[in-house]
């Protein structure tokens, strides 16, 4: 029945929202970790806060939310094992981190350390030469411009590669140098020498050449030259890299070792299979006679110098550090107690020897030891701090200087292969032929190691024939009816 009110009965029903609108309506759960937003760009940037307060941001954008929500995932897992790492670790270069640690190094004796920065200079911060197969470019190596944290075992390989590479390189072009210099020297020179002349050079008539003019004159291509000899094609790269280049290997490894230990890197790269072997050849030596010449044809100041390295072993920092004090002539001793550093650039001073097996007293032959007191009696002044060898004003001799005379002496006697090192390697050689044992040899040399010491033994055919007499010994007694009773010492 109509309402006769006028009134309008309307009902009303409610309706459900679409569970599309409760979605929209619905906020997102809050992240546990980091946050993440949207770019204008479309991708996705992943960013956490530390303890700290500082912000992380992702290496990179992401292409989607799940992408960037997944980084997180991984960087929370890190930290909660404790093995996050910021990526600015280790983003200083190679170079910068070496030079910072040798200067840190206060252990490092002088010599060492600019051993160090030598290695740094020449073999690490410098562009190598990495020699392509088959002809083809070469190519650069710039170890010491990377960072540390994109070094791997790859790019060391890659930088000791060229820097054999190199090294062979420049030995070759050494020695092409220096015998087209010596054939220039050898050939008329008129042409050269007019060439000089034309180009503002005072220029003799005759004489040797001086230096300075034949670079300028190898710079201007050589006009005039004698035929210079022809550079090997290829360089052989088949051996060993040379010791400098093991020693940089080394050098660089202990760096990175250091790198380890602050937390810049999370492994060593340097992995190069027997990279850091020194395969050394055989170490010439003098003999007895030979050390005797060598000693005449020395300046009589230092003459006895050459005699007691010969047959004490001691190094030559050792040797022209001895004072009055350091030598017994009653005992027939001398003891090594410091050494004399000299390197380029610095002031000669003392320091302490290589290692703490260095300090030692040695025993000198008697022969020597009398010597030894007829050269002190003329030559060194009075006075317990009074140097041994030294000049007339008690100044101690430089390392060139004593390479001069060493060089004099040495072709005079026809040894032009012996270094003064091997008057050192000499005097091993003598003791270990006298029956010395490792362990005595390596007191004798100073070595902390029985390694170092077994590297101055040297094989002679002499040494091995009197081996294979002694065998005949034991062979003999081996024979039937032979009673001899062979007892080993």
């Amino acid at each position: 029945m109509p309402d006769l009110s006028g009134s309008t009965n309307h009902m009303t029903t409610t309706s459900k929202p679409s569970q599309g609108a409760q979605n929209k309506r619905r906020k997102a759960p809050r992240r546990a970790f980091g946050t993440v937003r949207q770019l204008s760009s479309g991708r996705w940037q992943a960013r956490w806060e530390d303890s700290r307060g500082r912000t992380h941001s992702g290496p990179q954008t992401f292409e989607s939310q799940r992408h960037a929500d997944d980084w997180l995932t991984t960087v929370r897992a890190d930290l909660v094992r404790g093995v996050w790492r910021s990526p600015d670790l280790g983003s200083a270069t190679l170079a910068t981190f070496m030079a910072q640690w040798i200067d840190q190094r206060t252990d490092l004796a002088l010599s060492t350390r600019e051993g160090y920065r030598t290695a740094l200079a020449r073999w690490i911060d410098r562009e190598l030469m990495l020699e392509a197969p088959r002809g083809g470019k070469a190519i650069g190596v710039h170890l010491g411009a990377q960072p540390l944290n994109a070094l791997s075992p790859a790019t060391i390989r890659e930088w000791y590669a060229a820097a054999h590479s190199t090294q062979v390189r420049e030995r070759i072009d050494r020695s092409r140098n220096g015998q087209h210099r010596h054939a220039v020297q050898r050939q008329p020179t008129a042409p050269i020498r007019a060439w000089g002349r034309s180009n503002g050079w005072k220029v003799a008539e005759t004489g040797r050449l001086p230096a300075n003019f034949l670079d300028a004159w190898q710079a201007a291509d050589s006009p005039g030259a004698p035929h210079a000899p022809a550079s090997p094609a290829g360089a052989d790269l088949s051996g060993r890299p040379a010791a400098v280049v093991v020693q940089a290997y080394r050098y660089l490894r202990a760096c990175l070792n250091a790198a380890l230990d602050d937390g810049l890197i999370t492994a060593n790269p340097c992995r190069v299979k027997r990279g850091g072997l020194v395969v050394a050849a055989e170490r010439p030596h003098a003999t007895p006679d030979e050390v005797r010449a060598l000693c005449a044809a020395m300046p009589p100041r230092f003459a006895e110098a050459v005699d007691v390295a010969a047959w004490s072993a001691l190094r030559a920092g050792e040797l022209f550090a001895l004072a009055r004090r350091h030598v017994d002539l009653d005992a027939g001793t001398i003891t090594v107690e410091r050494a004399l550093i000299d390197v380029a650039g610095h002031p000669r001073t003392f320091g302490s020897p290589k290692t703490v097996a260095s300090l030692r007293t040695v025993a000198l032959p008697s022969s020597v030891v009398q010597r030894l007191s007829d050269h002190m009696e003329v030559y060194t002044a009075e006075g317990p701090d009074a140097l041994v060898f030294a000049h007339a004003d008690g100044t101690s001799l430089s390392r060139d200087q004593r390479g001069q005379m060493f060089d004099r002496a040495r072709r005079t006697v026809g040894r032009p292969d012996l270094r003064w090192h091997d008057l050192r390697h000499t005097g091993a050689t003598l003791a270990a032929r006298a029956g010395a044992s490792i362990r005595e040899l390596q007191h004798r040399l100073g070595h902390s190691t029985f390694a170092a010491a077994m590297r101055y033994q040297h094989a002679s055919a002499d040494r091995d024939r009197e081996l294979a007499e002694r065998l005949d010994v034991y062979a003999a007694a081996d024979q039937p009816g032979n009673a001899t009773v062979l007892r080993l010492a």
